[in-house]
């Protein structure tokens, strides 16, 4: 019985010593101030002009409408191309063998930007930007060049201007 009680007394005694000094430290804590969010005077209202980007959700549906819009545009854009594979330009060069080149879209370059207008009539206005690569080789026959082994020659940067009117990207 002693050393039930001798060893509740102690556990009791070494609680009790050990949320001393925890409750001396909260005591003497420095108090921080915190800072109150309140509307400004100096900065205009938040109107669907002046929406940051990230939250307005009418501009960000428009700019996911315009990058299918783009997406089906260059591929048609590739494929209708007057120099496209199917339709290389093979020439004969001055020493027997041949050149063929032809033009392709690098689709990784294709950038979609969409903004509002200040037009009433037209409310979006988007630019699609992209690369279009003119591919070479040359060979001994106009059958090797088709199956030749393309290489870009140069790089050409193209900007198109749409406007969303009725609805519509045109």
């Amino acid at each position: 019985m002693k050393t039930f009680v001798l060893s509740a007394f102690l556990a009791v005694f070494l609680t009790g010593a050990f949320f001393a000094p925890s409750a001396d430290a909260q005591d003497t804590a420095p108090t921080t101030e915190v800072a109150v969010a309140a509307p400004s005077t100096t900065t205009p209202p938040v109107t669907s002009k002046n929406l940051p980007i990230y939250l307005d959700h009418d501009l960000a549906k428009k700019h996911a409408n315009f990058t299918r819009f783009a997406k089906v545009r260059v591929k048609a854009m590739d494929r209708n191309h007057r120099l496209s594979k199917s339709r290389m330009k093979i020439t004969k060069l001055s020493d027997g063998t041949y050149k063929a080149l032809y033009h392709a879209i690098d689709y990784e370059t294709v950038i979609c930007k969409v903004r509002r207008s200040s037009s009433k009539s037209i409310p979006y206005v988007a630019i699609l930007s992209y690369h279009e690569l003119v591919m070479e080789t040359t060979g001994l026959s106009p059958e090797e060049c088709r199956t030749g082994e393309f290489k870009p020659v140069s790089i050409i940067p193209n900007r198109q201007i749409f406007s969303h009117k009725k609805g519509r990207w045109q």
